[in-house]
């Protein structure tokens, strides 16, 4: 007898353990009107999955994820944060004719993430970039702060989200709000072509209690990597120009001597160095710098592959070569333009930077029309966007020589220069040497007095 209520005992301890254990999987079906892609992606907290899309335009799919929180959502070029809870069940419609305006999500976490749809939509209307960081200090942090509000407004009239992400999300908007503020210096001097502006040191002091060192939320908040990123390289930026370091240098002395280990010095100089390492006279000092920073193997080795790449490129190595359309009929190569000081812009009909680069871009043609210069805009979209490339080469009235290449990011040229994100600008001399294998762009001064140095 004893022995059976003891076994009884222990098979309801057994179901009782497991009716606690938490399903991790989350049940994600959706409809997409006017589809234009195969596939949607899921990817996010160390997560990815791609879904296959039907003919009609739907999905669906079983999510296994490890952690709850922050991912992204991308069909097709389009792209948008969504909330993942273990265990959920819920669904989309959308419209790719409109797509943000268009998100509608239903079931178990529909509140979370209708309310992230509606907060991208606030974000495009109300955080207008030009318009803000433009302004002057006080009525910057004036504006950002009625900006942070309307935020928080919308956080507090979302009903039915859970209480863990009106905390998480409570926290998110923080980090995002201290993010713009780091931002600022950097933006307003762009935006205002004014490079010495200097932000003054009250506008940082109303934060000077944050953590910047918190391991807790720069693993599960991709917002706080933002931060921090953000945070430390205008500490960089500051030592750099005090000291005429380069830096790239400049952000990894910075991580390194306030981590001097663990995740997230590893993190910040490996996602730094993916676009900031440079083929200048700082390269070997800052591989080497990262190289003893105790990185991980695969970082490092991704990193030692970029070095190898970027070794080729320093000035006054042999550029490249290139050989594509050419717009007005028949192909241009690189060797086509020697004895001339070529400048070379890789961009793409889809890149926004890279249009707003396109004005500027023309005075300087105009500017330079009777140097020894050609201007060669190369073209990496993708060959069915091919006539959308040379209709908007009519329409905004393109100079100089317009190439379109052979496979757009895995095209030669593209991959042996390592080109990871555009706008992209090269400088070659007239014997064909790299001068700047990541040179400044139309929009900054600097461009004006290397041409006057070379011509």
């Amino acid at each position: 007898m004893k022995n059976l209520l003891l076994s009884l005992l222990v098979s309801m301890s057994i179901l009782s353990c497991q009716k606690k254990i938490k399903p991790t999987h989350v049940i994600f079906t959706g409809s997409v009107e006017n589809n234009n892609a195969n596939s949607a992606k899921i990817s996010g907290n160390g997560f990815e999955k791609v879904i296959k899309i039907t003919e009609n335009g739907s999905f669906s799919d079983t999510l296994k994820i490890d952690k709850e929180g922050y991912y992204s959502l991308r069909i097709g070029r389009e792209s948008t944060p969504i909330y993942l809870i273990q265990g959920a069940n819920f669904g989309l419609t959308l419209n790719t004719k409109e797509f943000d305006e268009s998100i509608v999500y239903t079931g178990d976490i529909a509140a979370e993430n209708n309310y992230l749809a509606a907060k991208y939509l606030l974000s495009e209307k109300e955080m207008a970039f030009d318009k803000v960081y433009s302004l002057p200090e006080d009525e910057f942090i004036i504006e950002l702060n009625k900006i942070n509000s309307s935020y928080s407004d919308l956080l507090n009239s979302s009903r039915g989200a859970s209480k863990d992400f009106i905390k998480n999300e409570t926290k998110e908007l923080e980090y995002a709000h201290i993010n713009n503020i780091e931002n600022y210096e950097e933006y307003y001097q762009y935006l205002t072509k004014d490079s010495s502006f200097k932000a003054s040191e009250s506008l940082y002091n109303s934060y000077k209690e944050f953590n910047f060192a918190d391991n807790y939320a720069f693993e599960n908040s991709s917002a706080y990597k933002t931060l921090l990123a953000s945070h430390y390289l205008r500490i960089a930026k500051n030592a750099s120009s005090n000291s005429n370091k380069d830096i790239a240098l400049a952000y990894l002395e910075t991580v390194d001597h306030k981590f001097p280990n663990g995740a997230i010095k590893d993190e910040l100089m490996f996602n730094y160095l993916r676009f900031g390492m440079k083929a200048n006279n700082a390269l070997e000092a800052v591989y080497n710098l990262y190289k003893i920073s105790n990185q991980n193997d695969e970082n490092l080795s991704k990193v030692t592959n970029s070095y190898k790449t970027l070794t080729n490129l320093t000035p006054g190595k042999t550029s490249p070569s290139f050989n594509y359309e050419n717009f007005k009929g028949g192909k241009t190569s690189l060797e086509d333009l020697k004895g001339k000081v070529v400048y070379i812009d890789v961009w793409a009909t889809w890149c926004g930077p890279c249009l707003r680069e396109i004005p500027a871009l023309k005075i300087l043609e105009t500017d330079y029309h009777d140097k020894n210069i050609a201007f060669v805009s190369l073209s990496i979209d993708e060959v069915k966007d091919y006539d959308k490339w040379r209709t908007m080469i009519i329409e905004k009235k393109l100079k100089g020589i317009q190439l379109m290449a052979d496979n757009n990011w895995k095209s030669k040229f593209v991959t042996d220069y390592g080109i990871k994100g555009i706008p992209r600008f090269i400088i070659i001399d007239i014997d064909g040497r790299i001068v700047s294998s990541d040179a400044p762009r139309p929009s900054n001064s600097e461009i004006r007095v290397i041409f006057d140095e070379l011509l």
